[in-house]
């Protein structure tokens, strides 16, 4: 009996010493990954009675010993950091916890706050304002919104912006609004309607549309709008009349429900296409003597029970001018400097109607189908007259040249694109089919009568007359059809698509040119002048695309690869060319997830530039008598490879932000110019590869904002900087352009709608320029400029703007003259009726007469200034009515 019973007990006491295990682990801090000692481990039973206890070591590791088998919770703490609870279940064997990461209540902070509803998040790879937190006036406009938000700014003539890349987009609910010019909708709707403003940067719309990445990327900003905001009607109505007869006249009406939008607008003024009765931001210069008219309207609905969103576009305009140029022109070549002294005067009248039309309609639950359709025509009418003289080191002249005409000319284009994606099964597998297809022609009647005298040395050599009229006719069709097959994989983490696609384009080039028989007839066809050309391409290719996508990263790998046949035909020249070529796209886009305020993205793209049929055809046609562009019939692709790399960060709880921006190209066997200038002043271009020479250019950007004198102004310093290397032949001789341009931009910006807001811009940056042909006429040039726009905040609802502008082009050793630029605009407004709804303004443009419209521009070997007929001073009164009814103003 005694021996049973000690047979129980040793099995029990077997039973609970075998019940007896482990737990161990590792404890580091979430933002620098290194690990944390003394942080207080306990382990509590399911009714949370203390089971364990121990803290940890140096290293963060802990350990917790003879603990029975069940149901724990753990907690982790430690002094400024979170704490933390962890479910732990005991079962016959030791329990390795993976490594835990506690967050500092400062990160904490932030990462609660994100969570919230904050100025600023990334949530991927974009980034999401939240309209509310950043105030702006009673009745302000998109583009005054973007000059509040951080990393966006907006010029003067309405281009956008944000961190350091152009705004190519402007979307509104993530649809184009107005969608034949985005500066309707930043210049209109209103900032108190938005709730939301989103930047990122979006695939191209046929990538979108494939799947297959064809590594463009386009700046976007997508504006969400309040819910309540999504019913109403508000617009504007603006007048306004100046000095030396100016007028400008402006309408906007949008009428907005949950399902239709509807739109107006239009404009006629004879300050040129900005309109908008004088912009006081900019110098606004009235360029010749300008009158433009446009009218558009704009409709979008969602039809049969929301199925399908319809969204479609009109558009007319007439734009026409006089335009007077004076042009002043220094070219480096081997042996001499060649200058050359023209003007020019220039009378154009266009008229185009253009419609867009775009149905997203959803079939089923499984079918899409998506069809665009867009046309324009139109006509226009140009009057041309110039004369120009160029010279051999400022003292030998080489030649004359004067040239006038006239010419009458047709226009009109039409496309339809198809795509349709069916989802084959539940696990993500779907095909796209896409179909695209645009046909264009464009007919011109053009009188040129010409005269050029060349001379050798002082005596004029010889005379070449040109008194033609030159019929053209060009057309192009292009047909493509693309299919691809995708599939996801790893719980939808990767997607993989194959496609295959087909292309093909035909152009008919025709120009007749006839010389004048008689007074009255053209019937002698010039040859020289003339053309019959006839291009054809039919490509070939196949993609694959691999998308891969988790929490913290999503990398984009896609390559395409096609064969590409060219057939160029001349009847006129006698010319057969057939060229095959093998073209290769590689494109890969990394984005990783940093935290919810970090975010870095790298992309890379490998892709081949085939020459073009201009390139390759050996003889091209006349323009006039002093320039011949020959082709390169043996001409091979260029390589190019283009690395990006962006970072963007945000401090929430500082009200800062940073990002940074490179990109670096390479193009190797780079298609250069060659061109052979003759002792007449003659240029004769054709084309080469250059295979042992590589062109690249490196970009960088830096940008940061953060708030500063206890949050009274955000200061907003950056820098930029641009280096590149190019080649081209100048009379027979190669030639190497090296390029370097840094720019240190400093901004402070104070907006409180109170009493002034000062937005201030300012820069300083060098140039310099190098090229081999002329080493001693190497220059470095300094740039400096500052903008200043106060705005004070006057008792009775008046307000007074004020814009100050300097900019200095520094002087070269080619210009030894620095160019000062220098203007100042003023704007009275006061408000008018309870509502402030009516806004009475005063408006003085460069009101010292003092801005300098030389222009200077600089390019390898070629040095430039131009100065136009522009009118800078004049004053202006305009009355501008905004309204809205129920937009933006939620229900009581």
């Amino acid at each position: 009996m005694k021996g049973i019973f000690f047979l129980m007990l040793l099995f029990f006491s077997f039973q609970y010493v075998s019940a007896q295990e482990s737990i161990k682990g590792k404890i580091i801090d979430k933002g620098e990954s290194k690990p944390i000692e003394n942080v207080s481990v306990v382990l509590l039973t399911a009714d949370s009675i203390l089971s364990k206890f121990t803290r940890t070591s140096e290293t963060g590791a802990f350990e917790l010993k003879d603990v029975k088998n069940g149901s724990y919770i753990l907690i982790l703490t430690y002094p400024k950091y979170e704490v933390l609870s962890k479910v732990i279940e005991v079962r016959d064997e030791p329990v390795q916890v993976n490594e835990i990461a506690l967050s500092s209540q400062s990160l904490l902070i932030e990462e609660v706050v994100i969570s919230q509803k904050i100025p600023i998040r990334i949530k991927g790879d974009t980034i999401e304002y939240d309209a509310g937190s950043f105030e702006t006036e009673k009745n302000a406009k998109l583009e005054d919104l973007f000059r509040r938000l951080p990393g966006m700014t907006v010029s003067s003539d309405g281009t956008v912006t944000a961190n350091g890349k152009t705004v190519s987009k402007v979307l509104i609910d993530g649809e184009e609004f107005f969608g034949y010019d985005p500066k309707i909708a930043i210049r209109n709707v209103r900032a108190d309607a938005v709730d939301k403003v989103q930047v990122y940067e979006r695939k191209s719309e046929r990538a979108e549309l494939t799947g297959i990445d064809d590594g463009e990327r386009i700046q976007t900003v997508n504006v969400v709008l309040k819910e309540e905001a999504k019913k109403g009607i508000f617009g504007n109505v603006e007048g306004n009349f100046g000095t030396q007869e100016l007028f400008d006249a402006g309408l906007f009406v949008a009428k907005f429900n949950q399902a239709e939008r509807f739109g107006i607008t239009g404009n006629w003024n004879n300050m040129g296409n900005t309109g908008g009765g004088g912009r006081i931001r900019s110098n606004n210069q009235i360029t010749g003597n300008p009158e433009y008219k446009s009218i558009g309207g704009n409709y979008e609905n969602r039809l049969f029970q929301k199925r399908m969103r319809f969204t479609s576009n009109y558009n007319y305009n007439h734009n026409t001018n006089e335009t007077e140029r004076e042009s002043y022109n220094k070219e480096l070549l081997p042996d001499r400097i060649q200058e050359s002294r023209g003007t020019s005067s220039n009378q154009t009248s266009n008229r185009n109607h253009s419609f867009r039309a775009q149905s997203n309609f959803r079939i089923d639950s499984v079918r899409n189908l998506n069809i665009n359709l867009n046309a324009n025509f139109g006509n226009g009418t140009t009057s041309n007259r110039s004369e120009r003289t160029t010279w051999k080191d400022t003292d030998f002249k080489l030649n004359d040249f004067e040239e006038t005409n006239q010419s009458f000319s047709n226009r009109s284009n039409a496309g339809l694109r198809l795509d349709y994606r069916k989802r084959l099964n539940a696990n993500g597998r779907n095909i796209n089919v896409h179909f695209n297809t645009n046909f264009s022609n464009n007919d011109s009647e053009t009188r040129v009568n010409s005269t050029t005298d060349f001379y050798s040395g002082a005596v004029l050599d010889s005379t070449r007359v040109i008194n033609q009229l030159r019929m053209s006719d060009n057309s192009n069709g292009n047909i493509e059809a693309q299919v691809n097959l995708s599939e996801q994989f790893f719980n939808r983490k990767l997607n993989v698509t194959l496609g295959y696609s087909i292309e093909n384009s035909n152009r008919k080039d025709r120009t007749d040119a006839f010389n004048a028989s008689s007074s009255t007839e053209f019937n002698e066809l010039d040859s020289a002048y003339s053309k019959n050309e006839s291009n054809n391409v039919l490509q070939n290719g196949a993609n694959l695309s691999l998308n891969f996508n988790t929490e913290k990263w999503n990398i984009n790998v896609s390559n395409n690869l096609s064969n590409r046949i060219q057939n160029l035909g001349d009847t006129y020249r006698e010319i057969d060319l057939e060229r095959s070529f093998w073209q290769n796209s590689l494109n890969s886009n990394a984005n990783y997830k940093i935290s919810n305020s970090k975010s870095i993205q790298f992309s890379y793209q490998n892709r081949t530039t085939v020459p073009s049929f201009e390139q390759l055809q050996p003889f091209q046609p006349r323009t006039n008598e002093l320039f011949q562009q020959l082709g390169n019939p043996n001409l091979k692709r260029a390589i190019n490879n283009t690395y990006n790399l962006n970072y963007n960060s945000f401090k929430l709880l500082k009200s800062s932000n940073f990002n940074v921006n490179t990109s670096f190209n390479t193009t190797h066997n780079p298609i250069v110019n060659m061109t052979i200038i003759e002792d007449n002043g003659k240029r004769v271009s054709t084309f080469y590869n250059i295979s042992d020479k590589v062109n690249w250019n490196l970009n960088g950007y830096a940008g940061y904002s953060q708030p500063v004198l206890s949050n009274f102004m955000v200061f907003s310093p950056s820098i930029s900087s641009n280096l590149s290397k190019s080649f081209n032949f100048l009379n027979g001789e190669l030639n190497e352009t090296n390029s370097n341009t840094n720019r240190l931009n400093l901004g402070l910006e104070k907006q409180t709608l109170k009493t002034v807001d000062v937005e201030w811009r300012a820069f300083i940056g060098a140039t310099t320029q190098r090229t081999s042909l002329q080493p001693h006429l190497n220059s470095t040039n300094l740039t400096t400029g500052t903008n200043a726009t106060v705005n004070y905040y006057l008792p009775y609802k008046f307000n007074v703007m004020q814009v100050i502008h300097y900019n200095l082009t520094g002087k070269t050793k080619v210009y030894p003259t620095a160019i000062h630029q220098f203007y100042m605009n003023l704007e009275l407004n006061k408000k008018l009726l309870k509502s402030q709804d009516l806004i009475l303004s005063v408006k003085a443009f460069d009101i010292f007469n003092t801005f300098n419209n030389i222009n200077r521009s600089l390019g390898g070997t070629d040095y430039s200034e131009t100065q136009v007929e522009i009118l800078t001073q004049y004053f202006m009164v305009g009355l501008k009515w905004d309204f809205n009814k129920n937009l933006g103003k939620k229900n009581d």
